[in-house]
């Protein structure tokens, strides 16, 4: 083992908590008595197995200790316990127990099903009513089978905090609770880089006027800030400001100074309407919102914000340079002296545990972030399995040196900026990862690396991907039919052009979208055509990002309406592929369209059976997982259908297998017990590999018919 340099104790674990973590507990509503508010106790039950599948088919793996450290933040835990079935989920069992969870077991009496809600129910009452002391429960789940409990428990004086993921969990769930959290945003999955965005915001806004009509009704203006943030989470649990970004509720206050104007009073804040008359109410003086210069010091660059803002969105930027250089060097040093000894999840808690012996404040969530630097850059090998965090890893075979370790999982910042078209300023990038301007040398370096392995070209003074075009996936096969569409649609005559109109149109067809297909598939195609346009033209701030991102957004609303609207399954079949072609793992825009991975999917297979005339109304699929749609097709007595199924997920092994093989993921840690769905798996995987020799043959034949040519 390599003997790690130390340094300053850094605080006890309770408190060590990530920025976003941070944020969530100085949002949280606070007792009166700060005396109270350091002795509140809580009870905890998590519904595992409900949150763990959830977060293993939108993650790979659920990342305990955000929730761990986000609950141990808000008060003393005196009951914690997890149900499931950890036969199933055996994996994260030491995790819970290292942190005294208590582990009850809850056999499943059929498939995606557990008896949790009736065992939890029970342990909750009877923790309410024999232990009066503790006020605050927390519950965990998406079920809305939970609802009834906590209504109990609000009669019962407690106050109750749900905890679950956005896409599952119900909404009578949500507004059962006098607070509530979603699971995402305390895995740092910010809904501010998502097509959700927007319209979160928009909700968050009108609850602001809401909360404040209701007090002005009342005769209450201007209204403590305090007591209306109550009111706000009285109308709506979920509003959060750590959602958006924010500390404080002030500062998010601050940011919607169009809509209300701020107070003081006796040092309190206070607010009211924008149009109020201060005149009204003696003894106020008006609160001064600060500007953004004068919050900021030093302006960055708009290259170097656009490069911050891409990196967010990967989670490359979780953490400062020394830190990252720090495990890098680590994760080479035990991958080099022990090869194949580890896999990714035992060798991230090995690091973990190693830095906080030595009081270093180093979560495993932020090693998965700079593990997955190196990943996106094919710097592991996984031998004969398929990439997962609970299979033996070693280096690539390329990699010969730490430094040549370093280089490689770097390289990805670059990387990441040209698959966006943004043009490189060796400089500003410099800056933004090395905190250095002078080391544009490091990033020469890195982009000669990225040149040599055939991932960008030089093209004049700028960086591209490789391609005959400025859009370098217009000539990929499943993209095609929309590029030629987008080439071909008619703007209206007079229309303005640009990207911020491109902006205006895609925000529209995000709000279409559940309400009109047509209408939504219209303004993303234009959307796409003006950021098109833009990139072509080299207009400062169009990116190929933003493309990609519309061009996604247009192909999932135009298969839903061929296969919703229209009936045509066989025609929407092309706009599921160009979804799945673009929205990759290791790239930016799986995060923006995370939601709509497990569905898309989920419906492109249902539709092989209603191409065939076969009723799916019993499959469940606003609820049913990719797996369980896969194993009633495979499986299916309609041997047309089965056929179908197979064809159909061949032309997906060829534009993304890595969505497959998060299917096959699933399917062997929540499904082991299952012969059907592991024989789906099998299926899949042997599909998967037929691809991949598919590919290797076609890339060798060349060579083949060169040497053919010769003979002749």
């Amino acid at each position: 083992m390599v003997q790690m340099q130390h340094g300053r104790a850094g605080p006890s674990r309770r408190t060590r908590t990530s920025d976003k973590i941070r944020r969530l507990l100085m949002s949280a509503p606070q007792p009166f008595d700060k005396e109270d508010q350091m002795t509140e106790q809580l009870a905890v039950f998590i519904d595992f197995e409900n949150v763990a599948r959830w977060a293993e088919e939108a993650f790979l793996d659920f990342e305990l200790t955000p929730l761990i450290e986000y609950l141990q933040g808000r008060g003393s835990l005196v009951t914690k316990r997890a149900y499931g079935d950890w036969g199933r989920f055996s994996h994260y069992r030491d995790e819970l127990m290292e942190n005294a969870i208590d582990l009850v077991q809850m056999y499943s009496v059929r498939a995606g099903k557990n008896r949790a809600d009736i065992r939890m129910t029970v342990d909750a009452m009877e923790i309410a009513m024999s232990r009066p002391h503790i006020r605050t429960f927390v519950i965990v789940s998406g079920d809305s089978d939970f609802g009834a409990l906590i209504g109990k428990l609000r009669e019962y004086g407690k106050y109750t905090v749900g905890i679950g993921p956005r896409n599952i969990t119900h909404r009578l769930l949500v507004k059962s609770c006098d607070e509530f959290i979603y699971l995402e945003t305390l895995l740092g999955e910010e809904t501010g880089v998502g097509e959700q965005a927007g319209s979160d915001t928009e909700v968050a806004r009108k609850l602001l006027l809401k909360a404040l009509q209701a007090h002005g009704q009342r005769g209450e203006i201007p209204v403590a800030a305090a007591r209306l943030k109550q009111t706000m989470l009285s109308m709506d649990s979920t509003f959060n400001e750590a959602n958006y970004g924010f500390d404080h509720f002030k500062n998010w206050l601050e940011k919607n100074n169009d809509l209300v104007r701020l107070y003081l009073r006796d040092f309190q804040l206070y607010v009211a309407p924008r149009d109020f008359d201060v005149q009204q109410t003696p003894g106020l003086v008006e609160y001064e919102v600060p500007s953004e210069e004068q919050e900021s010091v030093a302006v960055e660059s708009p290259l170097a914000e656009q490069y911050r803002q891409i990196f967010a969105r990967l989670k490359m930027n979780t953490t400062d340079f020394a830190t990252r250089r720090d495990v890098l060097r680590d994760i080479y040093r035990e991958l080099s002296e022990h090869p194949g000894a580890y896999t990714t999840d035992t060798l991230l808690e090995t690091l973990r545990e190693r830095y906080e012996a030595q009081g270093l404040s180093r979560s495993k969530t932020m090693l998965r972030h700079i593990w997955q630097m190196g990943f996106r850059q094919r710097a592991f090998d996984y031998g004969e399995h398929s990439a997962s965090v609970r299979v033996p890893v070693w280096l690539s075979q390329d990699i010969d040196s730490e430094a040549a370790f370093v280089r490689r999982a770097e390289s990805g910042f670059v990387y990441a900026v040209v698959h966006a078209g943004i043009p490189v300023d060796e400089a500003e990038l410099a800056a933004v990862l090395l905190n250095d301007r002078d080391q544009c040398d490091y990033i020469q370096s890195l982009l000669e690396d990225l040149m040599a392995r055939g991932l960008i070209v030089k093209d004049g003074n700028r960086y591209r991907l490789p391609g005959q075009s400025l859009i370098p996936f217009c000539d990929e096969p499943p993209l095609r039919l929309i590029c030629r569409e987008i080439e071909q649609v008619q703007l209206p005559e007079g229309a303005a052009r640009g990207i911020e109109k491109a902006q205006t149109l895609a925000k529209r067809a995000m709000i279409q979208r559940s309400q009109d297909f047509s209408a939504s598939a219209r303004s993303y195609l234009y959307a796409c055509r003006l950021q098109w346009d833009a990139v072509q033209r080299h207009e400062p701030g169009a990116t190929l990002e933003d493309l990609r991102w519309y061009i996604a957004s247009y192909a999932s609303v135009r298969a839903g309406e061929l296969s919703q609207v229209e009936r045509d399954y066989s025609g929407s079949r092309t706009y599921y592929l160009a979804f799945f072609a673009l929205v990759q793992e290791d790239d930016p825009l799986w995060g923006r369209m995370r939601g709509l991975i497990n569905p898309m999917l989920a419906y492109y297979w249902a539709n092989a059976a209603r191409e065939l005339g076969i009723n799916v109304s019993s499959w469940n699929l606003s609820t049913a997982s990719p797996a369980q749609v896969a194993v009633l097709a495979a499986n299916h007595e309609n041997a047309e259908l089965r056929h179908r199924w197979q064809e159909r997920t061949r032309a997906l092994a060829e534009v993304n297998e890595g969505v497959l093989l998060r299917v096959i993921e699933q399917i062997r840690h929540n499904y082991a017990d299952q012969p059907a769905y592991l024989d789906t798996a099998d299926q899949i995987l042997d599909i998967i590999q037929e691809a991949r020799r598919r590919r290797n043959g076609a890339d060798r034949a060349p060579v083949q018919e060169a040497r053919n040519g010769q003979h002749a």
